[in-house]
C-alpha cells in the first residue's frame, strides 16, 4: 500500500508541460550583446557539452529544447553520484517533470543531506525553505605613528605545494560558453584562450592560463560546479557551507545561458564565476587555496569569509578586492608567483615607496569592463582613507585600453617616480615598460593585471619594480 501511494503522488506530480518555464523570462543573450560574440558550437563533443550548446541555442535563438534533452538524458548513462544528480535537476528544470527532483533527491540523500532536503521540497511543494544571513564588510583602519615615513607594498605571499587542495571557479577554467569552449566540468583540459580569441608568447589568460602554469606542482585541483542561489528580496545568494544564503551574485551571472533555473528563485549555477560561488565546495572539499573573480562585492565577502576559516584566496581579477584592506590577511589580488623547489611562492614581490612620494594613479568613468581601469584608485584612494596618511595621489583618467601612456607622461612631466596602473594589452604595455627601462628607481603597482600577459610580462621583467595590490602593506618609519 505504502508504494502504490507514492506511485500514485508522483503521478500526481507531474510535470508543467513548459519547457524551461522558469529560464523564459531571462535575458541570456545580454552577454553576447556586451561582447558582440558569435557563438559556434558546431565542434563540441561530448554528451554533456552537446546537450549544453543545445540548451543555450534554445534560449537564445528559439531552438529546440528536445535536442538538450535528448543528450542530458544520454549523459545520465555515463554519470554516477553528484553528476547524476545534477542531470536529474537539470532534466527537471528543462522539462517542467518534478518526478526529476525526487530522483535527485534519492542520490543526493546519501552524499549531501541539504542539497537533498531542497530537492525534495522542489518535489513535494515547488519550492523549499531556506536561511539567509547578512554578511557585511567592516571598515578597518590602521594605527599608525605620525612619524610614519614610508610604506611597504608586495611583502604578502604564501607558499603551494603537493599538499594543497586548490578549488576554482569553471568559467575561464574548464569551460568558457561565450568562446563556444564546452566540456565536462571537471575536465581536466585546462583552457588558456578565451573570448579574446588570441594568445601571446603562449602565456594564456584569465583563471586558466595561471591554473596551467601553477600544475607544473603537483597540488590537488577541484572544480567548483552545480552550485544553488537563491533570490532573496529582489537579489541573488550563493550558500555558505551550511547551506545558508549569504554571498550576493551579480545578475550577469545569473544569465548565464547554461544555468539551470529549478524554481522562479532558485537557479542551478553549473558555470561557476566568482568566488562568492565557491565558499560551499571549498569547505566541502577541504580546500587550502581558492582561485576565483573577486569583481564584486559579494565575492570579496566570500573571500573575507574563506580567510577567517583559514583558507588562501587568489583574487587575480580583483577590482573590489580593495574592500579588504587591512583585513584579507590571506586574499591575494592580480598577484605574481614563481616555481623553486616543487613549490609556487606567491607575491613577496615588494617595493618602497615614500609616504611623502607623488603617486600617478590610473582612473576611468567608462562602464562595465573598461571600469576595470579604476581599479588602482579604489585601492589607493581607500588606503588613504583607512591610514589617514597624507599620501600625494595625481589622478589620472583614461577612457579604456592603449592610454597608459598618459599616467608616464604626467610622471615625467611631475618627475614622479611610481605609478599604480591596470594592464591589459600591449599598448598599456608599451609605455611603462620603456618607463622602467629608464630608471631603476621607478616603481609600478598593478592591478587587475596577472591574468593577462602583458601584465604577467611586467611582473617578471622588472620584479624588483613592479608589484601588486597588496592588502596587507607594512609602514615604516624609517627612510629609504
Amino acid at each position: 500500500m505504502k508504494y502504490l501511494l507514492l506511485i500514485m503522488f508522483l503521478l500526481l506530480a507531474g510535470c508543467s508541460n513548459e519547457f524551461d518555464e522558469f529560464g523564459k523570462e531571462h535575458n541570456f543573450s545580454y552577454a553576447i550583446s556586451i561582447y558582440d560574440v558569435e557563438l559556434d558550437y558546431s565542434n563540441v563533443s561530448g554528451n554533456i557539452a552537446k546537450a549544453d550548446a543545445a540548451l543555450i541555442n534554445a534560449r537564445i535563438n528559439d531552438g529546440d529544447y528536445q535536442e538538450a534533452i535528448k543528450y542530458y538524458k544520454k549523459a545520465l548513462e555515463e554519470s554516477e553520484g553528484k553528476d547524476k544528480a545534477l542531470l536529474y535537476e537539470t532534466l527537471g528544470s528543462i522539462t517542467g517533470d518534478r518526478l526529476y527532483y525526487y530522483k535527485a533527491y534519492e542520490i543526493w540523500k546519501n552524499i549531501d543531506p541539504w542539497r537533498a532536503e531542497i530537492d525534495y521540497s522542489l518535489f513535494r511543494w515547488n519550492t523549499f525553505s531556506y536561511q539567509w544571513r547578512d554578511y557585511e564588510i567592516q571598515e578597518t583602519y590602521f594605527a599608525l605613528s605620525k612619524e610614519t615615513s614610508k610604506i611597504i607594498i608586495g611583502e604578502s605571499g604564501f607558499e603551494m605545494d603537493e599538499e594543497d587542495i586548490l578549488v576554482s571557479q569553471v568559467d575561464r577554467v574548464t569551460r568558457d560558453w561565450l568562446s563556444s569552449q564546452l566540456q565536462d566540468y571537471d575536465s581536466e583540459n585546462i583552457l588558456t584562450v578565451f573570448s579574446e580569441g588570441y594568445d601571446v608568447e603562449n602565456i594564456g589568460w584569465h583563471e586558466g592560463g595561471r591554473i596551467k602554469q601553477y600544475k607544473e606542482v603537483n597540488f590537488t585541483h577541484k572544480l567548483s560546479y552545480g552550485i544553488l542561489a537563491k533570490k532573496i528580496d529582489g537579489k541573488w545568494y550563493a550558500p555558505n557551507e551550511e547551506g545558508i544564503f549569504m554571498f550576493e551574485v551579480p545578475e550577469d551571472k545569473i544569465i548565464y545561458p547554461t544555468n539551470r533555473f529549478l524554481a522562479e528563485d532558485l537557479v542551478l549555477i553549473m558555470d561557476t564565476h566568482g568566488v562568492n560561488m565557491l565558499v560551499y565546495d571549498a569547505l566541502k572539499e577541504n580546500a587550502t587555496v581558492v582561485m576565483g573573480c573577486c569583481d564584486s562585492v559579494g565575492k570579496v565577502e566570500a573571500a573575507l569569509y574563506l580567510n577567517e576559516k583559514g583558507i588562501k584566496v587568489i583574487c587575480n581579477t580583483d577590482k573590489y578586492l580593495y574592500l579588504g584592506l587591512g583585513q584579507a590577511k590571506l586574499s591575494y589580488g592580480s598577484v605574481p608567483f614563481k616555481i623553486e623547489n616543487s613549490k609556487i611562492i606567491f607575491g613577496r614581490q615588494e617595493i618602497e615607496i615614500k609616504v611623502d612620494e607623488t603617486i600617478i594613479v590610473m582612473n576611468t568613468t567608462e562602464d562595465y569592463g573598461t571600469s576595470y581601469y579604476q581599479t588602482p584608485t579604489l585601492y589607493f584612494m581607500k588606503l588613504k582613507k583607512i591610514t589617514t596618511l597624507p599620501l600625494d595621489l595625481e589622478i589620472v583618467n583614461v577612457n579604456g585600453e592603449s592610454e597608459t601612456y598618459k599616467l608616464v607622461e604626467k610622471a615625467e612631466e611631475l618627475n614622479a617616480s611610481v605609478i599604480a596602473a591596470r594592464v591589459y594589452n600591449e599598448e598599456d604595455y608599451e609605455p611603462l615598460k620603456e618607463w622602467l627601462e629608464n630608471n631603476e628607481n621607478n616603481r609600478l603597482v598593478l592591478f587587475h593585471s596577472e591574468p593577462y600577459p602583458y601584465g604577467y610580462k611586467l611582473y617578471r621583467e622588472f620584479s624588483e619594480q613592479v608589484t601588486f595590490n597588496d592588502m596587507m602593506i607594512n609602514f615604516s618609519t624609517y627612510g629609504l
